[in-house]
């Protein structure tokens, strides 16, 4: 059994590099070593307290009166050498005792009375001082000597307590004494397992030494439980002296104990500052306490104010219950309408996507049958130039390629006379002064295309009063969809803004619109103006009432303007390419005034708008095409010319007359278009290509000089307005040079004239004077002959 113990101790001090062996200071058995651990500050005050030795031992004398180590320690002499180690020997046991390391157990009650008188003292607002702490330590000294040990049994209340006496020193690998060991009171359990395993393994092999081994160990187990009870008891006494001293200097009892490297304290123990060496004085502890009570009254600020915070949301959480039971009521209808206005909003989303193709048809019908007629005009006017042309041609060639035609040419031809014949009938019963030929469109149909016409036309009517028969008034009729919405508007206003139904609303109208402006052509006589149809009258007062004052910021306002920008332009776009005729004056006449009326009076028509630049550009193209395919001006001798029975002049004339009518219908889109493009379409494209060869080549007389007013009245004023100098446009020079050279020739031949043809001659010259004038070109009027 000896044996087995031996082997046991072996191997404790095999493990003693990695974890040290709980030992006490006045016990030693068979020669075996246990070390202390030190924190790095006991090795600190070591030293110190070594160079204090090695300082007094040199000096053989000393002052009488020596400064204290610590504050409030009391003031020794030192005599002798007795003196001086009694003085080590107290120093060591009080950095000891300050730094948690002592090693030895104090008894239970005298600690408890220890405890008490501090306690009183504290509530007294007394702060112990050195002598007081250093006679409860003598105290503790003495039960040590005595052996008077707490009893190291109650396993159970050190496993509770969960103390730990290993610091967080003990991990400092310093550098300083490393020669010193350090004391872990850590209590290496599964060690103390495994040699309680081997000494009953052993027992049971060795049975003769049952009882001897029993009983060593037995007294190892007392030894270990003694090692960990002083441990604990050392630890609860440095943490209650560092927490006694902690508390008493803050100003209020303990209540639970602090850890020498883990407390929670902001303030730096009175304690600690002593052994820094720091003077304690009643104005730092004054400033220390002011502190503490700044720290609380800063705390007590937030607290109230997290109340405050507290109570004013109770306040407003009981206003809001208060505000939703009594809104219950309306909200439930607010709910109930929206349910029902989502579901009306969906079913005619529905409605609308199901009837749009087939308005999409109706629509492309009708433009269909307007662009079939249109072309048909123009097909048959450009035909009778053709033949005219060919008429009045004496090429033989050309001759015989006519017999070989004769027929159809000849019913053309009657057909032709026809026409300008009932057309002549119709001036003369409305008295129409001052017409010429060329000058009216030959836009008359035949009664079997009309009746045709007329049949197709009927059809599409009839498609478009069936477009919303399967439907419910709720979904068919504008006035309907308008009072949904208003009463959506009037009732919750602010949802109706965020939902932006003002700016929907154009796309969700944009079916009905197109439907009813189906069978709307500006370009005929009997058109309605669309401002007069249903919708518009329906729409025009849309969100707002007598007595509403309107906001611009109202995006109702823009409903029609944004109706007519993107459902009427893209339309007056289709008919300008496909069905107008720039040659008919009517037609033109018609379009100018239905265009400047929107521009007048919808804002959304401007030159920034995509949809108003689309048709301008589809205008601008339309008239270019016209120039190059409609217009034609023969040339003939003057002696055939002067000749007005015969059929080539009547031919010129008239080719002549519609120039001079294309030109002012062209110059009729002044202010729509810009003037850069009237230029070039009106004075280069037709006047010096076309009109001004006319003139050149007719008989100055009285009607070349009503061709030349006219030519000139067409022109806009506010052309010349601008003009600095004396000249006139250089697109208008060859205009000038041409009245200039009349007038020159008028002026010569009136010299050999008789008084009365001289007098009309000069009549002319100053009518040319007068149209030079117009045309700014001022230098030339003013060299005229006179």
């Amino acid at each position: 059994m000896v044996s087995s113990v031996k082997l046991v101790k072996q191997k404790k001090k095999k493990k003693e590099d990695r974890t040290s062996v709980l030992s006490f200071g006045d016990f030693e058995d068979e020669g075996e070593t246990f070390k202390v651990k030190k924190s790095s500050h006991s090795k600190r005050l070591a030293k110190q307290m070594k160079k204090e030795n090695q300082k007094e031992t040199y000096k053989e004398k000393s002052k009488e009166n020596e400064s204290p180590v610590r504050r409030g320690s009391p003031v020794r002499r030192e005599d002798s050498q007795e003196d001086r180690e009694e003085k080590i020997r107290r120093l060591r046991e009080e950095f000891l005792t300050l730094n948690g390391e002592d090693a030895e157990a104090f008894d239970s009650e005298e600690e408890a009375e220890d405890k008490a008188s501090i306690s009183k003292m504290m509530k007294r607002g007394e702060i112990p001082d050195a002598n007081m702490i250093h006679l409860i330590r003598k105290k503790r000294q003495q039960a040590r000597d005595l052996g008077d040990y707490i009893p190291v049994d109650d396993t159970e209340k050190i496993e509770s307590s969960k103390s730990r006496l290993v610091r967080d020193d003990d991990n400092d690998k310093s550098d300083e004494d490393e020669e010193d060991s350090r004391m872990d009171f850590s209590v290496n359990k599964h060690a103390r397992d495994r040699i309680k395993m081997q000494n009953e393994f052993l027992a049971a092999e060795h049975g003769s030494d049952k009882d001897d081994s029993d009983n060593e160990r037995e007294w190892e187990e007392q030894q270990i439980r003694k090692g960990v009870s002083m441990g604990t008891e050392v630890s609860d006494i440095s943490q209650s002296t560092s927490s006694m001293q902690i508390n008493q200097y803050n100003g209020y009892q303990p209540q639970t104990t602090y850890s020498n490297h883990n407390t929670n304290s902001t303030f730096e123990p009175f304690s600690a500052m002593a052994v820094a060496g720091q003077q304690v004085t009643m104005d730092a502890i004054r400033k220390r306490l002011k502190d503490r009570l700044d720290s609380m009254d800063e705390v007590h600020r937030r607290h109230v104010n997290d109340r405050d915070t507290l109570v004013t949301d109770i306040d407003d959480s009981d206003k809001s219950i208060t505000s939703c039971e009594g809104n219950i009521k309306s909200l439930e209808e607010r709910y109930r309408f929206f349910q029902e206005m989502r579901g009306y909003v969906r079913d005619l989303v529905e409605c609308l996507n199901e009837k749009v193709p087939r308005i999409n048809d109706l629509e492309q019908r009708m433009l269909n049958l307007w662009r079939n007629r249109a072309l048909k005009l123009l097909n048959r006017r450009q035909q009778d130039v053709r033949d005219q042309c060919q008429d009045y041609m004496t090429n033989k060639a050309q001759l015989q390629m006519e017999n070989s035609e004769a027929q159809l040419r000849q019913r053309r031809v009657a057909e032709r006379e026809a026409r300008r014949a009932r057309r002549r009938r119709a001036r003369e019963s409305k008295d129409i002064v001052g017409h010429h030929d060329g000058l009216s469109s030959d836009d008359e149909e035949n009664q079997s295309e009309l009746t045709k016409f007329n049949v197709e036309k009927d059809s599409i009517t009839g498609g478009i009063e069936r477009v919303f028969e399967d439907v419910m008034e709720d979904f068919s009729q504008v006035q309907s969809v308008r009072e949904r919405f208003e009463d959506w508007k009037y009732k919750y206003g602010e949802t109706y803004k965020d939902a932006y139904i003002g700016l929907c609303l154009p796309k969700l109208y944009n079916p009905y619109v197109r439907m009813q402006l189906i069978q709307w052509n500006p370009l005929e006589a009997h058109s309605r103006d669309f401002e007069e149809t249903s919708w518009f009258e329906t729409l025009v007062f849309y969100g707002f009432k007598r007595e509403d004052t309107i906001s611009k910021q109202d995006d109702d306002v823009r409903l029609l303007p944004g109706i007519v920008e993107k459902v009427l332009l893209p339309r007056l776009t289709t008919i300008a390419e496909t069905i107008w005729d720039p040659l008919s004056t009517t037609q033109t006449a018609r379009l100018v005034n239905t265009l400047q009326k929107i521009i007048k009076d919808y804002p959304t028509i401007h030159a920034e708008s995509k949809n108003t630049q689309t048709l301008l550009h589809a205008i601008a193209k339309r008239m270019q095409k016209t120039l190059d395919d409609d217009v034609f001006m023969p040339l003939y001798p003057k002696s055939v010319i002067e000749n007005r029975s015969s059929g080539s002049s009547v031919f010129f004339h008239r080719q002549l007359w519609t120039c001079i009518k294309l030109l002012g219908n062209v110059l009729s889109w002044n202010g729509i278009l810009a003037s850069s493009v009237l230029h070039g379409l009106a004075l280069d494209g037709l006047l010096n290509r076309y009109v001004i060869l006319g003139l050149c080549n007719s008989v100055l007389n009285r009607e070349t000089l009503q061709k030349c007013q006219s030519i000139i009245s067409t022109f806009p004023k506010e052309w010349f307005s601008d003009l600095d100098d004396d000249k006139t446009m250089p697109q208008m020079e060859n205009l000038a040079k041409y009245l200039v050279s009349a007038a020159n020739t008028i002026f010569n031949e009136s010299q050999n004239q008789r008084e009365p043809e001289k007098k009309e001659s000069k009549e002319h010259v100053k009518q040319i004077s007068k149209m030079l004038v117009n045309i700014h070109a001022m230098e030339k009027a003013a060299n005229l002959p006179h």
